[in-house]
């Protein structure tokens, strides 16, 4: 049985909510792309103390990328 293709996230949108963790909410770039557990531990722990959100900085592209292609195959 086919699954149809899920829309995909937009890695610029993911890149500014992951900016906006150091001045607002830290973690809305993990509830955009739908891993909702690691959003809240972010939220809970200030993007773990800020090091988590200078890390996906550089990283949130690449997961963007991966949740893309799991929601093209329909999964996610």
């Amino acid at each position: 049985m086919s699954h149809p293709a899920l829309p995909a996230k937009d890695e610029g949108l993911a890149l500014v909510l992951t900016i906006l963790g150091f001045f607002f909410v830290a973690g809305l770039q993990y509830f955009y792309l739908g891993k909702i557990l690691k959003g809240i531990l972010f939220f809970l722990t200030l993007g773990f103390f800020y090091v988590g959100t200078v890390i996906s900085l550089f990283t949130i592209r690449g997961e963007t990328r991966r949740v893309n292609a799991k929601r093209a195959y329909g999964y996610a």
